[in-house]
């Protein structure tokens, strides 16, 4: 008789670990495979000693499932979040980040390599880039760690200073090391192991300094912008100002890496305007100052009047550096210096760096201005109370306008220091997609229509686009501009959105799905098939699409010169739909479309006319990629029926989905990951690996953020009962109980 053997538990999480870290390895690194040898990726990537890596790796997974209980009592402790994040972004530096242009790869490994065999170079950077970097790594890891397990003090303090000591290391050798190497350099590798160390030394310093057993990130991060509204943006503004004025390049960052001074004295006795000789002299340096006193005086004595002073302040600062960067370039150009093509050309990173610290600044003063400081309530005071209510009532909304503020100053004025690839990728990518996921967010998200023929509405709005400028081979009554064109690509997806949901309402779930899948691939086969030679077929639009112009007479202006003209643009568009879509969310509509998603046939019963809102869904959800197909046509020129195929349907869907259904800011935030993800992976994985690691994000995300990057709060409390919901949710509709969810 045959007895079963069976193998403890343990045993098969051990292999499965195992055999994930073997996967691992072959995920990480640039071996690939053969036709003739199927087998040498994986011998690359496993029979190496790198391996050893890898199973350690699975070993520390497996200890941490296994003992998760211990675990779970000791990662809640003060001071585990930052050491995590610091960790982190001191790997990131090492096996993300350049550390030397010219030398190609320029990551940390090859860097170090080449600084370690040449003896002339100082010998700190040689001992920082043998060892001490993974030795400072290691040991600070350690002791933060265990300082944070045994409370031990002196041991936390002890690791914060070792910290910044390493920090400030790695940023020392890696000036001795480019100094002695020579040639432009514009890598972030030593910066962002100063951060990751930083953020390691704070690690310290709240494991030493806090007294209590579990940490309270959120309550923390709400009692700092509670304190002193505004205050954290005027730090960040001041230490973006100063790095922009002291150590950032201004002009020709190409050649000769000039920061502000090396731009004074290039353009000293020039024909440079006497308002930007004096900002490069000491106008600048002034206005910074002027602007950073008045927000942190209105930001300490929340004085209302002196706020709305630091943001005009700081809004004229911002002209005034915009005036300069102008003329530099413009000056520049006509004097024939090498490198300078044209107005807004050949400028460093400087003056934006610095728009971006007097915009955070001002904002600061804003915020002052528009919040009184809330003194915190006592310990003691219960969670419900209403002093503590009211305190995250307040650190919330501080929270999210001092982020949306200085992401509103990123988007205004990084984009100019991005290389030209990453200026595309902006705007053909990832503004597109944006839009897109935001209009499929209302079918999925509110309204519970699971949709995969999105793509036909893009298709829709770009090509009504190409018809009424001229550039299919049927020629329009009435030529217009593309952005006249806006209203007609709307109104013609609209309809079609109701073409489509007046025959689908009685359907729902997968068969719904099914037809919407069919109406995408409709569209696309009558755009190749080319009825009446009206789509010119597969071929694509006759001509290409003009760019849009706006001429007023007195005035003209047309996009084309630039991507970050299209950007711009965009970023009034994406505005303007956020808003449109923020106040529908909330509005009587919005309420319906979710009584529809959670049960249509209650919604019914309570008197919500169901074929009215899902027609509504249908067409507004369409109207939005009919903008986004006019923009597309436009900024493209040509395009083709390759364009709308089913697969970028479903990216549109996983852009929803991963972000966070029923989430505004989630689906645009999922959008603009998983479009800048494969971009950034070009250059850290072969280009047939890039799948299998958004694969890998994919799951990562399914197991440990189910609802997405930013969770709509009634599907976060829907998956985790009323744990993690947002407090300041009426006290009667957090006392339902947890298992029935909201």
């Amino acid at each position: 008789m045959n007895r079963r053997v069976s193998l403890p538990p343990w045993v098969g999480r051990l292999l499965a670990c195992l055999g994930g870290s073997v996967v691992l390895a072959m995920m990480v690194g640039k071996q690939q495979g053969s036709k003739d040898d199927y087998g040498l990726a994986f011998r690359e990537a496993v029979l190496n000693p790198r391996i050893f890596y890898f199973l350690l790796v699975g070993v520390l997974v497996f200890l941490g499932i296994t003992y998760q209980d211990v675990v779970r009592r000791y990662a809640g402790r003060p001071g585990v979040r930052p050491l995590l994040a610091g960790v982190l972004i001191l790997l990131a530096s090492y096996f993300l980040m350049k550390w030397y242009d010219p030398l190609g790869d320029g990551k940390l490994a090859t860097f170090g390599a080449a600084v370690t065999s040449t003896p002339a170079v100082a010998p700190v950077a040689r001992i920082f880039f043998g060892w001490l970097w993974w030795v400072g790594l290691l040991v600070t890891a350690a002791a933060t760690a265990a300082a944070i397990v045994w409370r031990l003090r002196w041991l936390a303090w002890a690791s914060a200073a070792v910290s910044v000591l390493v920090g400030a290391i790695a940023v020392a050798a890696h000036s001795l090391a480019v100094s002695f190497a020579g040639g432009i350099d514009h890598s972030f590798g030593a910066q962002t192991a100063l951060i990751g160390n930083l953020v390691l030394a704070g690690a310290g310093v709240v494991a030493a300094m806090s007294r209590v057993e579990t940490a309270r990130t959120r309550e923390f991060v709400e009692r700092v912008m509670a304190f002193r509204p505004g205050l954290p943006l005027v730090a960040m503004g001041v230490v973006l100002g100063v790095l922009a004025l002291v150590a950032a390049t201004w002009f020709d960052p190409g050649g000769k890496n000039l920061t502000l001074v090396d731009t004074q004295h290039l353009f000293a006795g020039s024909a440079l305007s006497g308002v930007a000789s004096a900002y490069l002299a000491w106008l600048g340096y002034a206005v910074f100052a002027v602007v950073v006193v008045l927000a942190a005086t209105a930001v300490w004595t929340a004085q209302k009047t002196l706020g709305y002073v630091a943001a005009g302040g700081a809004v004229v600062a911002i002209l005034v550096t915009l005036a300069t960067l102008h003329d530099i370039s413009a000056t520049a150009t006509k004097a024939g210096y090498p490198g300078s093509a044209g107005e807004w050309q050949n400028l460093g990173t400087g003056g934006w760096v610095l728009c971006i610290a007097l915009f955070s600044a001002g904002a600061g003063g804003l915020i002052a201005a528009r919040r009184a400081p809330v003194i915190a309530p006592e310990p003691a005071l219960a969670r419900g109370s209403g002093a503590l209510g009211r305190l995250h009532q307040v650190g919330t909304s501080t929270t999210l306008l001092s982020l949306t503020l200085f992401g509103v100053g990123l988007a205004l004025f990084y984009p100019p220091t991005a290389t030209a690839f990453w200026q595309q990728a902006l705007v053909t990518d990832i503004g597109v997609y944006v839009l897109l996921a935001i209009g499929l967010n209302v079918v999925i998200g509110w309204a519970g229509l699971l949709d995969l023929g999105y793509i036909a509405f893009y298709a829709l709005g770009s090509y009504t686009t190409a018809y009424f400028t001229g550039s299919l081979p049927v020629q329009p009554p009435i030529h217009l501009s593309p952005l006249w064109a806006i209203p007609v690509a709307i109104a013609v997806c609209l309809i079609a959105g109701v073409v489509l949901g007046g025959p689908t309402l009685r359907l729902r779930g997968d068969y719904l799905a099914i037809v919407t899948l069919g109406f995408g691939e409709i569209i696309r086969i009558i755009a190749v098939n080319n009825p009446g030679d009206f789509t010119n077929g597969p071929r694509g639009v006759a001509r290409a699409v003009p760019h849009p112009v706006i001429d007023l007479g007195f005035i003209r202006f047309e996009w084309g010169g630039s991507q970050l003209q299209y950007w711009y643009l965009l970023l009034v568009l994406l505005a303007l739909v956020f808003l449109l879509f923020w106040r529908l969310e909330g509005s009587r509509l919005g309420r319906a479309w979710a009584a529809v998603r959670e049960d249509e046939v209650a919604a019914q019963a309570t008197g919500v006319n169901t074929t009215r809102v899902k027609l509504l869904a249908f067409a507004i959800g369409a109207s939005t990629s009919g903008l986004a197909g006019v923009f597309f046509a436009s900024q493209v020129g040509y395009f083709n029926p390759q364009n709308f195929i089913l697969n970028n349907s479903i990216l549109v869907v996983a852009f929803v989905v991963f972000g966070g259904m029923g989430s505004l800011t989630g689906a645009i935030a999922g959008a603009a990951v998983l479009t800048w993800l494969p971009d950034f992976l070009r250059d850290q994985v072969p280009s047939e690996d890039r799948i299998m690691w958004i694969g890998a994000v994919l799951i990562v995300m399914m197991i440990f953020r189910p609802a997405g990057l930013i969770p709509a709060r009634r599907r976060k409390a829907e998956l985790t009962g009323l744990a993690g919901h947002d407090p300041s949710v009426d006290q009667d509709l957090r006392a339902v109980p947890a298992g029935e969810g909201v």
